[in-house]
């Protein structure tokens, strides 16, 4: 009996906290919805990208424990997009179909409230922000093993964007299928990165399959579906969504495999104090360009976390390099820095200052993650 009234002492302790976070969590969105309001009678605009970032970094530095600072932000990611959806429905576009890490990356930023918008192509998710059709764009940028996603860096190069954002998440592969046995598999579906990935690993236990490449790795889910001696490289949420067995999990050669994604917006973020800006810049074609170039930022105390060249595809032979630096444009170092890197070169794009993530620490989707939300479904 002891144990029994102990136990129900703290459940009852625990429904008290409960019932007032739900009181601080409905007054909570009246204030947003009052923001709301606010914000539409003044003509400002409903999305500001940064101002999440800035209440994430000053909780996490308030936060005094036991709860872990991912779990916090996983709390209030969710919390933001109720508040959010109180206002307006945020839609955000990324490069389709549902299920794609591209979906997994926006759904990690804003939430399961937003309306998630799937394009066919990058082209497309571009557009779709350029045009208005949604707040704000999802796209992958580079890969810790394979380098700079270059269409990407091509289209940011191209198009008036502005980078507010950005996520690292941890890139999975597991084979998954209708069948129960890998012995039974006849073809492999799998995105061209996927299959350089886990090559290794299909040497050494698929080679009595037909590989076939598809666009993304939810569609290899989709045509796996199909095939019932078929299987494909996919994440978890596609498996689960497409109703497949998981036949083998962490496939990929090597551990710690991780996507950078940026997100895209028309808006500006104002510095947060632990921020992050991307540029593109080119130089002429003379001994020393480049490394006069990059003494702006030595000179200037900013160091630079990324630098990579991308051929030019407007001016043939020619290169753009593609940068980050640690701080905000309005930083006075920063500024000093741009300031002198514009006389060192031929072009000079700033893309966007944003709040930065450490990519030591990726968003992780585990298969306990998915028991959870389907129990919570």
């Amino acid at each position: 009996m002891i144990v029994e009234d102990r136990l129900t002492a703290l459940r009852e302790a625990i429904d008290e906290v409960d019932t007032e976070l739900l009181k601080l969590l409905n007054k909570r969105m009246e204030l947003a919805c009052e923001v709301g309001r606010f914000k539409a009678e003044k003509g400002v605009p409903l999305f500001h990208p940064g101002r999440e970032e800035l209440i994430f970094e000053r909780l996490t530095k308030a936060n005094p424990g036991p709860i872990a600072a991912e779990s916090l932000r996983a709390i209030y990611r969710e919390i933001f997009a109720a508040s959010r959806l109180l206002q307006y429905v945020l839609q955000v576009a990324y490069l389709g179909p549902e299920w794609t890490y591209s979906h997994l990356a926006a759904l990690s930023l804003y939430g399961h409230s937003a309306r998630y918008i799937p394009c066919s192509t990058l082209e497309d998710v571009f557009e779709a922000v350029l045009k208005g059709k949604v707040h704000v764009a999802v796209i992958p940028i580079e890969n810790s093993l394979q380098g700079g996603v270059g269409r990407s860096m091509d289209l940011l190069y191209e198009s008036e964007m502005r980078v507010v954002g950005e996520c690292y998440l941890e890139i999975a592969h597991n084979l998954c299928s209708t069948s129960s046995s890998i012995a039974d598999l006849k073809h492999l579906y799998a995105h061209p990165q996927a299959i350089e990935q886990c090559r290794r690993w299909i040497l050494g236990n698929l080679r009595h399959v037909e590989i076939y490449e598809s666009t993304s790795t939810a569609q290899a889910a989709q045509m796996a579906k199909k095939d019932p001696i078929g299987a494909a490289i996919c994440n978890l949420y596609a498996a689960h969504h497409y109703g497949l067995n998981i036949l083998a999990d962490r496939i990929e050669d090597q551990a710690g495999n991780t996507t950078r994604f940026l997100a895209l917006s028309s808006q500006l973020n104002p510095p947060t104090g632990s921020d992050k800006t991307s540029l593109l810049f080119a130089v002429s074609d003379q001994p020393g360009a480049l490394h006069a170039a990059l003494e702006a930022f030595s000179d200037a105390h900013v160091n630079m976390t990324r630098i990579e060249s991308r051929p030019n595809r407007l001016f043939p032979w020619q290169y753009l390099f593609y940068a980050d630096i640690e701080g905000h444009v309005e930083d006075e170092n920063v500024h000093k820095a741009l300031d002198e890197l514009r006389t060192k070169v031929t072009f000079l794009k700033v893309l966007g200052s944003y709040p930065k993530r450490d990519p030591k620490l990726p968003i992780r989707f585990e298969k306990e993650k998915l028991r959870q939300s389907d129990r919570q479904g």
